[in-house]
């Protein structure tokens, strides 16, 4: 309740959405919507930039390095966005933001996944493609009706979204209902929708409307309409004999005359300027009123052309007016029955979400993952996703957490042998099962559902911030201490670094220690080049303690990265040969090997 106070405060003190009314009016409220974070998996942004889960990337112009220029890099949502409509694309970054442990929710997108991924269904995933490719985002469109602002664009956009809607519904009806969006699609989208794209193609003349900029109705919608527009289409040759009739009238030096239409003025006898007509005082003739002089036309009402305005009046303002109405009368029934429309918006965009998953499931080789109701990760051939694409051949690793396995790894290895990674591909593979995603593994894969991520990965400097580095680590630290539960997954990427080597490694041995003192340990993974721990046996022997590192292959100054998980630990860095494979100068790796002995 305080939370809502707080929020409608700052909703009335920002003036939000009325921002250009009088200072009187308030702040309309239509109802406030209840969002649980119990179905959730809470993971913070640095987790989601650490684990480069979203990453933006600015246009390389300096004149276009704005926030409006930027896109999706490199990320785990930028290779598995393969949505085909905006709605579709914005639905799949809310999954992203709002990863759920819902069971029953993952399980339903697991099984449209595994249903599209099917081969034998690749004509209907194309034609599926082909529909959602055409349905728009209509709420603005909606919003405009509700203020007669909508624009022949809109129309054509409302039309084409509702037809293909229609096709995509009927498409859906003949799947396997078992499939939840396929049982929603064919619930919700009710006879609403071919009422609306019935009326729609019976009134609204697209092509005219387009040629005229304006909405114009189809003939055989209202006998009145038509009767005018048969009126208005036999001017011209009505109003050609009304001309020559006028022109009898008139004397001999008067060759040529003509009648014409202006709005507001009504019908008016246009007659050329000749010699005997230059001055104003020539234009009186007798039986005709002059009006003005325009383009050397002088223009009279007479008595055939007031007759013609009290007859035919305003015919073609009439005709505006009218089919005005009629389009009010349509977005009147339009939004009577726009719940449908919002229900497409919804469905279509979840449909595309999941064919979006399941073409990256089958392009790069993703299995389903079965969820398990027991605190346990048993991930088989485990891959990182976004690495193995840039990285070929990629080395499989296995993820076992939980149950008769350890909960507590801690990981040593040289520098540059794949530790960091590993770590981030166990997360990433627990995140994507989260989203409803396949998982880069083999089968079969289990895993729990986790209440949170943790990293220690990445610090995000900023001068706004006013920490030090070191102190954001301690930061990102202290939040996995406090907060992390027997369902939490932890992951630790060389804490302890930033400060003086006793410090951190003190620092690091007391987090340890804590967490293998819980009584539900969460699973936690650290990285560590702290080699003390285990020459020094600064922790307790513990089941649930485990010593992991990669394996390497030393061949005198060389060294070979295997990238292979094992059990054990490594009593060396191999930060010299490290050096030498990244360029460093040879003078200068053998003056570091020098230091250590000098002092």
């Amino acid at each position: 309740v305080r939370a809502a106070g707080g929020l409608i405060k700052y909703l009335e003190k920002n003036r939000i959405g009325i921002e250009l009314e009088d200072i009187n009016v308030r702040v309309p409220f239509v109802n406030i919507q209840v969002f649980s974070l119990n179905d959730q998996v809470i993971i913070d942004n640095t987790a989601l930039s650490a684990l480069q889960i979203f990453r933006k990337e600015t246009h390389p112009s300096v004149y276009k390095s704005g926030q409006s220029c930027s896109k999706e890099g490199f990320s785990l949502f930028g290779i598995l966005n393969r949505c085909k409509s905006q709605l579709g694309s914005k639905l799949l970054r809310r999954w992203f933001l709002t990863p759920t442990k819902n069971v029953e929710i993952l399980q339903q997108r697991h099984s449209a996944i595994a249903y599209f991924i099917n081969k034998c269904q690749s004509d209907i995933v194309r034609s599926l493609e082909g529909c959602l490719l055409h349905i728009r985002s209509i709420s603005r469109i909606l919003s405009r009706m509700k203020q007669a602002q909508v624009s022949i664009g809109d129309w054509q956009r409302l039309y084409k979204t509702v037809y293909h809607a229609i096709y995509l519904a009927d498409i859906c009806k003949a799947q396997d209902q078992q499939i939840s969006v396929f049982k929603k699609i064919s619930s919700t989208f009710t006879e609403d929708l071919h009422r609306i794209a019935t009326l729609i193609n019976k009134i609204v003349d697209f092509a005219e409307s387009k040629a005229q900029n304006r909405f114009v109705v189809k003939a055989n919608v209202d006998q009145n309409l038509d009767d005018k527009k048969r009126t208005y289409n036999g001017l011209p040759s009505f109003m050609t004999e009304v001309a020559k009739e006028e022109l009898n009238r008139l004397s001999e030096d008067i060759t040529e005359c003509n009648v014409v239409y202006l709005p507001q003025l009504g019908y008016l006898l246009a007659i050329p300027c000749s010699d005997n007509l230059t001055s104003e005082a020539q234009f009186h003739i007798p039986g005709l009123e002059f009006v003005f002089l325009s383009n050397n036309m002088i223009h009279y009402k007479s008595a055939s052309t007031r007759n013609l305005d009290k007859i035919l009046g305003d015919t073609q303002c009439e005709i505006t007016d009218h089919e005005t109405a009629i389009m009010h009368q349509l977005q009147d029934t339009i939004l009577e029955h726009c719940q449908v429309l919002f229900n497409v918006m919804d469905s279509a965009a979840e449909l595309d979400c999941l064919i979006a998953l399941s073409l990256c499931a089958q392009e790069f080789g993703y299995v389903q993952p079965a969820f398990t109701s027991e605190n346990v990760i048993d991930i088989k051939t485990g891959r990182h996703p976004l690495q193995e694409i840039v990285s070929s051949p990629y080395v499989a690793n296995d993820i076992t957490s939980g149950g008769p396995h350890p909960k507590l790894k801690i990981l040593t290895g040289p520098n540059a042998s794949g530790k960091s990674v590993y770590l981030k591909q166990v997360a990433l593979i627990l995140y994507m099962s989260y989203i409803g995603s396949f998982i880069p593994a083999e089968s079969p894969s289990t895993v729990c559902t986790v209440d949170r991520i943790f990293t220690r990965i990445k610090s995000q400097e900023s001068v706004s911030v006013g920490l030090s580095t070191f102190m954001l680590d301690i930061n990102q630290m202290s939040d996995c201490l406090r907060h992390a539960t027997g369902r939490s997954l932890v992951i630790v990427d060389e804490f302890g670094k930033g400060t003086e080597s006793v410090d951190g490694l003190t620092l690091l041995c007391a987090s340890l220690r804590y967490w293998l003192t819980m009584e539900k340990c969460p699973h936690v993974l650290v990285s560590t080049n702290f080699h003390d721990i285990i020459e020094q046996k600064l922790l307790p022997a513990s089941p649930t303690l485990e010593y992991l590192t990669m394996e390497t292959l030393c061949n005198k100054d060389e060294v070979v990265f295997l990238y292979q998980i094992t059990k054990g630990f490594s009593d060396c860095s191999f930060a010299n040969e490290t050096a030498l494979q990244a360029g460093l100068p040879v003078e200068i790796v053998e003056r570091g090997k020098m230091v250590p002995v000098v002092g």
